[in-house]
């Protein structure tokens, strides 16, 4: 199976979401930004028991992934805010050429759908509440990560570069 993996580093945490080519979450999380090794480490090594070690995943929407579905990574999208260029090139300089940069702009905004999205069921008085006006109960950095990923995932389907 093909993956792609959605970065939105951040100062203090960052998201990740890993999606298979159409764009669907598998697995999403939020790790400590000072753990982007540890993070990165994992990957390289397919080391699934970090993730779960670090407490780090949130959304596990496809139960079935391999220990090592890691390695099915083929992108790597990361948002392009402040902190991306320090993020790649701390962390991904030897695949700096492998990397693509998104515009990030909205993600959040974009997350917060993918939150209801996939939290539909907000009981009696979500329903009666604009999803607009609703507030997600958490950080939402790892659906901004989905939307990134799904961002270039659009971009290289339009470019025709998707393999």
């Amino acid at each position: 199976m093909n993956l792609a993996l959605g970065i939105d580093p951040g100062r203090d945490k960052t998201g990740f979401a890993f999606v298979n080519l159409r764009g669907d979450l598998l697995v999403s999380g939020i790790f400590p930004t000072e753990q982007s090794m540890i993070f990165v480490k994992s990957l390289r090594e397919f080391s699934w028991e970090e993730f779960v070690r670090n407490n780090w995943l949130i959304e596990i929407l496809h139960e079935n992934l391999h220990e090592n579905f890691a390695c099915d990574v083929k992108y790597i999208f990361v948002g392009d805010g402040t902190t991306s260029k320090d993020f790649v090139k701390n962390n991904f300089a030897d695949l700096a050429n492998k990397i693509c940069e998104v515009d990030e702009r909205n993600t959040t905004l974009e997350a917060r759908d993918l939150y209801w999205k996939i939290h539909s069921n907000t009981g009696f008085f979500g329903r009666l509440l604009p999803k607009a006006i609703r507030i997600p109960p958490r950080k939402l950095d790892d659906l901004a990560a989905w939307a990134i990923a799904i961002r270039g995932l659009a971009a290289l389907k339009n470019s025709g570069d998707m393999r």
